[in-house]
């Protein structure tokens, strides 16, 4: 059965001048999973102690943010580490250059690699081609849009009508100008800068890394100059993405579009569109393909007392159909959309297959699902981390009024100082 711990884990990590951390213990317990997202960890739990109920896993919700740090924490004290590693889409890659999961390409677990796509399961492998975790859920990107914005400035709300609108970036572009200039300003297309970044990000797809040597110029290149476009054509207002105030711009009817990642249905959208239910629809973004932003990779600790059980829980749960089935109806049954799975044998059954009333009769998993062939999916690295948050700094620059190419020397100049082993 499972069991919640209830605290922080990072109180729990409390250390005495010896360095010996005290209060989150696992030796009562199968397994120990450190979750940041405690409500789809209890329903895959939950489901699989109906099956085993004698495996008693071990729930200590943790902050995401500081996930990785923690994690260092405990490896260095040796003390109270999960049998379950998590690695987010930005921290995987660290997580991946510890030496400390187990390789899944090779016995005795033997992944059957032909179960998950192929996009997505190069995102669970270090850089030397080691598959060191399985991808929880992956995180194809479209556009959200709000349908009466759209079809009041735009001439269409449908799905497929925008999507061929903004294949490519001038097409977005000019239809994202055509709604500021014809609301006469008071419509806005982006609450965030963040956005459009995400999106540029994601349609050029260039690689932090190539052939062993960083690439950041050469995405600052790819991807600075369209953002400062849009900035100064006023197409982005100033709230910073991922804030209490930014989620109030699905609410509000002076902002058309923000990024939906398929796991961003249930936590964020729903909860903080009320007023929008049923005038919401997703299509494809700025370039004409869907773009990886997010997910979370199940991986087993290889010094753990129980790589057995932490492999039967995550491959039950991940790559077989009643895992996938079990826990996506405990979702629903909560509440929620559901999001994509990775298990490719049942990307065409009825439970992805579903109108959505909150996304305008919408079928939502499914447009994920029919697109999920040519994702842009930009390889993970050690160095993810340092890379997004130099490159994300530059965004307040930008509004501020740097040019571009001011904000591609503070990037180069910042990493220098972070990286210089990449950039001595």
């Amino acid at each position: 059965m499972k069991k919640i711990v209830t605290a922080a884990l990072s109180a729990c990590l409390i250390f005495s001048s010896a360095a010996v951390a005290v209060g989150c213990g696992s030796d009562d317990y199968d397994l120990t999973i450190w979750s940041y997202d405690t409500a789809t960890t209890e329903a895959m739990v939950s489901e699989y102690n109906k099956i085993n109920p004698d495996v008693d896993i071990n729930i200590v919700p943790v902050d995401g943010n500081a996930y990785i740090n923690l994690l260092q924490t405990a490896l260095f004290v040796e003390e109270d580490v999960p049998d379950i590693l998590w690695g987010d889409y930005f921290s995987r890659g660290k997580l991946f250059s510890l030496d400390i999961c187990e390789d899944l390409s090779q016995d005795p677990y033997n992944l059957d690699t032909s179960l998950i796509k192929d996009w997505v399961l190069e995102l669970c492998k270090d850089e030397e081609g080691k598959l060191l975790g399985v991808e929880s859920g992956p995180a194809p990107t479209g556009l959200l849009y709000k349908r009466d914005l759209c079809e009041q400035y735009l001439g269409t709300s449908d799905e497929a009508a925008l999507s061929e609108m903004f294949a490519t970036w001038d097409g977005f572009f000019n239809a994202c100008k055509r709604i500021y200039d014809q609301s006469g300003g008071k419509v806005i297309p982006f609450a965030s800068i963040g956005d459009v970044y995400c999106i540029i990000v994601g349609m050029e797809n260039v690689p932090y890394m190539k052939g062993g040597e960083q690439n950041i110029e050469a995405v600052c290149d790819a991807v600075f100059p369209k953002l400062e476009q849009f900035v100064k054509e006023g197409l982005c207002g100033k709230m910073d993405q991922w804030t209490a105030a930014y989620y109030t711009s699905y609410n509000n009817p002076k902002y058309v579009f923000n990024i939906c990642p398929a796991w961003c249905m249930d936590y964020h959208i729903k909860g903080n569109a009320e007023d929008q239910a049923g005038n919401l629809g997703i299509c494809k973004p700025a370039g004409g393909k869907l773009f990886s932003f997010g997910g979370t990779s199940y991986s087993i600790y290889n010094r753990s007392p129980n790589k057995e059980a932490a492999w039967d829980f995550i491959s039950w749960a991940l790559l077989t159909e009643e895992g996938q089935k079990n826990t996506q109806k405990a979702i629903l049954d909560a509440g929620g959309s559901g999001g994509i799975g990775t298990l490719v044998t049942l990307y065409d059954d009825p439970m992805y297959d579903r109108e959505d009333a909150f996304f305008g009769g919408q079928k939502i998993l499914k447009f994920f699902l029919d697109n999920m062939d040519d994702v842009n999916a930009r390889p993970v690295t050690q160095y993810d981390t340092t890379f997004s948050e130099s490159l994300g700094l530059c965004l307040n620059s930008m509004k501020n009024g740097k040019t571009a190419a001011e904000c591609k020397v503070t990037v180069m100049e910042e990493l220098k100082l972070k990286l210089p082993e990449l950039f001595g």
